[in-house]
């Protein structure tokens, strides 16, 4: 563990450090940016510049007043995580991760700076900027919640940045005297003084603030403290786990790159090892999470094959009454088929296949959860993932306990895949060619209903969309009529550009003639007769591509293939939309865009049809 000296803004390394170790003060705070915070290559490679402020001016200025304010409190040595941890070391990094907590909690003193706090604006008028506002001996003292600086201050810090950022977290939690100080250093009371404030901003009651223990589920469970994260954000995705296993009293390696998901499955098999808090299942979907539509979430809670692991921490939205309720009377493992668990359930009369499984945990002055399985071959699913439900559900007519004392299992996880977006799909095309009515099948529903229908091109879904852009659900395959009018021999022939997204979001796009058999269909595609053709080429097409993802891209518009349409997608950058919903935005950024090109050649003769022969052709609508 390295230390800085305070008066003389110098990094000591571990092995310079006298013994007894000192004591020191540590600072919790936001990052300006990774660019601008002084780090510890700097120290090493760039002090000089540092010190004659032409390198890094913020981020040394920041840690220069972090070392004032400390050595001003009697603090000689000081920690800090931007220059106290090399980064570049992945070493280094794991023992700083995994020893985190453990060195804020052995820390004299916290420092919170929260940047975006600036005393001289709230309660400048009063005098006070060149005071620490809880060293005041007056009824203006901050750390009196009636004094006119703590309710003039109330509504900023609690919507200071510091209390939405993943690491923080630990942080406040950890140390046992924790100070805020604003973006000028100076003192604005303790962690305890704001406790109605750090209440209302991250969900934490006082008690949890001064008696904080990782490894004391009974009065603080898995899924409360998993809450209390839920809504928080790191800069990397594994920190959202990674920042957390302080609070649980574990150790992980750390793997970045292995992505939000893995890094979090791992953290709850680590917790059901070493852990007997059945809380850590009581989670649910229903809250937006990262920006994406309840509805979405809702959608996928409903689909089958659905494990008992949670798919991220912000499942956890809804848990921070839930309280343990005794660690007797179930077990649980992890195996390599699922959970095995040995706790009371109830079999519903009228499905032998659904039941309910008893955990030792409940919303604060209710009964214990229950959560909803069904068996599916020889284990369990989780379904109705969107609920929760107490004991007071389960009644005689419609549920009998079970006297097994078998242990169900039940599937542990199947998350890997990213709750996937639509794609926007912008179409360009020459004057040959016009634009028809759009219809689409949709296979994201367990009963599938292939029935045709037409392509809504109104409403909010349109927001920000251009008239030759579509935007496509996963799991649908579209199609667009479309028209070639060859002017040279004034006919017009009739074409369908297909576009199929597969429920991992991937393209496949084709295009076929109408007029050709076997899947003649020139009529209205809604029309009773032309429909049921339509709606076997949605089959054949959709299906289709699990095993052959190829589709035709080119088509001749007549026999004597005199003129040809083909296709073309290409992938494009996001673009930027004027878009008002913050619900729309949130989609759109998770959306992937295309150009499909529709192109048309025309020549003399059936030769120059011939990929070969394309260069002696006249080629249009490029």
């Amino acid at each position: 563990m390295r230390l800085l000296k305070t008066d003389q803004y110098k990094l000591i390394e571990a092995n310079d450090i006298p013994t007894p170790f000192p004591q020191y003060a540590i600072l919790s705070h936001t990052w300006i940016s990774p660019k601008d915070e002084i780090t510890y290559q700097d120290f090493k490679q760039r002090k000089s510049d540092i010190e004659n402020d032409i390198f890094k001016q913020r981020g040394w200025a920041k840690l220069r007043k972090y070392c004032d304010r400390a050595a001003k409190d009697g603090w000689e040595w000081a920690w800090m995580d931007t220059c106290c941890i090399d980064k570049t070391n992945p070493a280094d990094t794991q023992e700083a991760i995994n020893a985190m907590f453990r060195w804020y909690q052995n820390a004299g003193i916290c420092y919170a700076y929260l940047s975006d706090i600036d005393v001289d604006q709230v309660v400048g008028h009063l005098g006070l900027v060149d005071f620490d506002l809880d060293d005041i001996a007056s009824r203006d003292n901050v750390a009196d919640p009636m004094s006119f600086p703590h309710r003039a201050l109330r509504a900023f810090l609690i919507k200071a940045k510091w209390f939405t950022r993943g690491w923080t977290l630990q942080e406040l939690l950890a140390p046992p005297h924790l100070v805020f100080v604003d973006q000028a250093w100076r003192r604005i009371g303790t962690r305890e003084s704001w406790s109605d404030e750090i209440k209302e901003a991250s969900r934490i009651e006082a008690r949890h603030l001064t008696n904080f223990s990782p490894t004391d589920f009974e009065s603080c469970s898995i899924a409360m403290r998993l809450s209390w994260a839920s809504r928080r954000q790191t800069t990397v995705e594994e920190d959202e786990t990674y920042s957390l296993l302080g609070l649980f009293g574990i150790s992980l390696p750390l793997i970045y790159g292995e992505g939000r998901w893995r890094a979090f499955n791992r953290l709850q098999r680590e917790l059901i090892m070493v852990y007997n808090d059945d809380s850590i299942f009581a989670w649910k979907f229903g809250q937006s999470t990262n920006g994406r539509s309840t509805r979405l979430q809702q959608k996928a809670a409903h689909e089958h094959g659905r494990g008992i692991l949670a798919p991220s921490i912000r499942e956890y939205w809804d848990a921070s009454n839930i309280e343990a309720s005794g660690f007797h009377g179930s077990s649980f493992s992890m195996t390599n088929k699922g959970l095995e668990i040995n706790a009371k359930r109830w079999r519903r009369k009228d499905d032998p296949s659904s039941c309910l499984i008893h955990l030792n945990c409940r919303y604060e002055g209710s009964n214990h959860l229950v959560i909803p399985l069904e068996l599916v071959n020889d284990t369990y699913d989780r379904i109705q993932l969107d609920e929760i439900y107490d004991t007071t559900i389960i009644t005689p007519d419609e549920w009998k306990e079970e006297s097994s004392k078998e242990p169900a299992i039940i599937q542990a996880s199947n998350y890997s895949h990213v709750i996937t977006s639509s794609s926007i799909f912008a179409l360009k095309y020459p004057e040959q060619i016009t634009i028809g009515k759009k219809y689409f099948a949709d296979y994201s529903t367990e009963i599938v209903d292939t029935r045709l229908k037409l392509f809504d091109e109104s409403g909010s879904n349109r927001q920000g969309l251009t008239k030759d852009e579509l935007i496509v659900q996963p799991n649908r395959l579209v199609f667009i009529n479309v028209e070639f009018r060859d002017e040279v021999v004034q006919d017009a022939s009739q074409f369908d550009v297909v576009i199929n997204l597969s429920k991992r979001s991937f393209p496949s796009v084709g295009i076929l003639p109408r007029w050709k058999e076997p899947w003649k269909r020139l009529r209205d595609p809604l029309d009773q007769e032309n429909s049921g053709i339509y709606e076997q080429l949605a089959d054949h097409l959709h299906y289709k591509v699990e095993r052959d993802p190829g589709y035709p891209v080119i088509a001749a518009a007549d026999e004597n293939e005199e003129a040809v349409v083909s296709i073309l997608l290409l992938p494009r950058p996001r673009q930027q939309r004027p878009l008002q919903r913050t619900a729309d935005k949130a989609n759109f950024a998770a959306s992937r865009e295309y150009v499909l090109n529709i192109r048309v050649q025309q020549g003399g003769d059936q030769d120059r049809c011939a990929p070969e022969h394309s260069s002696k052709r006249r080629r249009l609508g490029e």
